[in-house]
């Protein structure tokens, strides 16, 4: 982790996602996503994982 960690840190970024080796990168940017836009559409938080939600979700990470 401090491998990645440290390099984004130097680059002044302001968020640091640092990976955990359990998903990729791009699947992390559309978690991140699909979380925001949670409050845009007035979904319940961490929606995912509701069961109205979670067979959206599923199809939302194929593409």
């Amino acid at each position: 982790m401090v491998d990645y960690f440290i390099p984004r840190l130097i680059e002044e970024d302001f968020y640091i996602l640092c990976p955990d080796n359990e998903v990729t990168p791009a699947m992390d940017a559309r978690r991140i996503l699909w979380a925001a836009d949670d409050m845009i559409q007035n979904r319940p938080a961490l929606s995912r994982w509701h069961p109205d939600y979670a067979e959206r979700f599923k199809k939302w990470m194929t593409i």
